[in-house]
């Protein structure tokens, strides 16, 4: 549950301006954990009698996740609903509340009214289409405001003629979303990771405690390496960040590969170096990305039933790798690492051609790109690989323009009742 709701809450709460750096921090802290686990488990291997193995093997490790787990329970009591589920249930006071939370501003700003309103807009369309588990997996035409005509100077009358069908391409947006995350997998960080003392000693020769070390402190740095993406993630964007990443995957995965073809002591040491720079070159690219990248492409009405299809795929993708593995190791031996350089380098054009840039964008804004976007290889379009730079001043005189033209159609519209009375 947790993997679908965190990214979900993340991404209807954060500021499009640093929305990918803050989702950074979610997988940053997961390998955290993943290397405080790694040390506790090499240090339970040195207890003695049966009772320190109780005690640690076995006790101390549950125990230390009952702890970590006792802490977020509390946290969660002061975790807000997000506005734009708020506004989907009708609970339009309790949105804005939330919203001049998150802005530490006052309830009557108009930062937080044009907020509101772009919300309101999004969820309004949204209510024109109910939508089931079978909607989620097909890409027909709904009934939409032309937000770009809506935006400007206009009556009434042609506003209400804007409202028009148009294509969700919710099945479209479910693949795409799907793809980051099973890209986090099929990239073989796991065929990597978890069987990386298993490689070690059987492979390279390494002894089973200089293999265990090694295999925290990959972990470790697998944790340290996880934070440089808040830092580039929303400049240079979420397509850069993935393609990038891959290629670097990929070539660390060939030197691996080739330096395995025919060992010897300076070629193994050359083979581990470049599996801890493959997780370094997974972790500053393809992890953050794929934890956030499906709960920004998709429209509200389908926001949850998606993401869930998306995290299904990471841990089926997951099941699948890890079955593997140790067939395909022993099957063709270090040879197997050459599938996956090839699979990583494959995903360098998938990202160029159907990714589609969320960087600097809101949700509605991304939202609207799908709708207006008849193409299917959106990453042509120079529109959707552009990264927008906003600031924090530049959101909130955006949200000030959308709270005066809500007032603008307000106003008009109560000119028009009046008139046809």
């Amino acid at each position: 549950m947790g993997a679908v709701s965190v990214p979900i809450l993340q991404s209807e709460t954060l500021p499009a301006r640093n929305r990918g750096a803050m989702l950074v921090i979610q997988s940053a802290l997961i390998n955290a954990g993943v290397a405080i686990a790694s040390w506790l488990t090499f240090a339970t291997l040195f207890s003695n009698s049966s009772l320190q193995w109780r005690l640690t093997r076995k006790q101390f490790p549950i125990a230390m996740q009952v702890f970590f787990s006792a802490i977020v329970l509390v946290l969660c009591f002061f975790i807000p609903e997000t506005p734009r589920w708020l506004v989907s249930q009708g609970r339009n006071d309790e949105a804005r509340a939330v919203i001049a939370r998150l802005a530490d501003t006052a309830e009557d700003d108009t930062l937080v009214e044009g907020q509101l309103q772009e919300i309101f807009d999004n969820v309004k369309e949204e209510n024109l289409n109910e939508t089931s588990w079978s909607d989620t997996f097909h890409n027909k035409s709904e009934w939409h405001l032309l937000r770009s005509l809506a935006a400007s100077n206009m009556s009434m009358r042609i506003l209400l003629t804007s409202i028009h069908l148009a294509p969700m391409r919710n099945l479209h947006r479910v693949v795409l979303g799907m793809g980051p995350y099973m890209m986090n997998q099929w990239s073989g960080i796991n065929s990597i990771t978890y069987y990386l003392t298993y490689t070690l000693q059987n492979y390279l020769g390494f002894e089973r405690n200089l293999a265990l070390i090694l295999a925290s402190v990959s972990f470790t740095q697998y944790a340290i390496l996880s934070w440089p993406p808040y830092f580039y993630i929303d400049k240079i964007g979420r397509r850069w960040t993935i393609m990038l990443s891959s290629a670097g995957c990929s070539v660390c995965l060939v030197i691996v590969a080739a330096c395995l073809l025919e060992p010897t002591d300076a070629r193994s040491a050359t083979a581990v170096a470049f599996m801890f720079l493959f997780t370094d070159a997974f972790t500053l690219g393809i992890l953050p990305v794929s934890w956030s990248y499906s709960s920004e492409i998709q429209p509200l009405s389908t926001r949850n039933k998606a993401t869930s299809v998306g995290v299904a795929s990471h841990w089926l993708s997951n099941f699948v790798v890890v079955l593997v593995t140790p067939i395909g190791l022993d099957k063709i031996g270090t040879n197997y690492y050459w599938i996956w350089a090839g699979v990583n380098a494959l995903f360098v054009p998938l990202v160029f051609f159907f990714g589609v840039e969320t960087a600097g964008r809101s949700l509605e804004m991304v939202d609207q790109d799908f709708i207006e976007e008849p193409r299917v290889l959106m990453g042509l379009n120079p529109r959707h690989r552009k990264v927008l730079r906003a600031t924090k001043e530049d959101e909130e005189q955006r949200f000030r323009r959308s709270s005066l033209t809500g007032a603008e159609k307000v106003d008009e519209g109560t000119e028009k009742v009046e008139t046809v009375s």
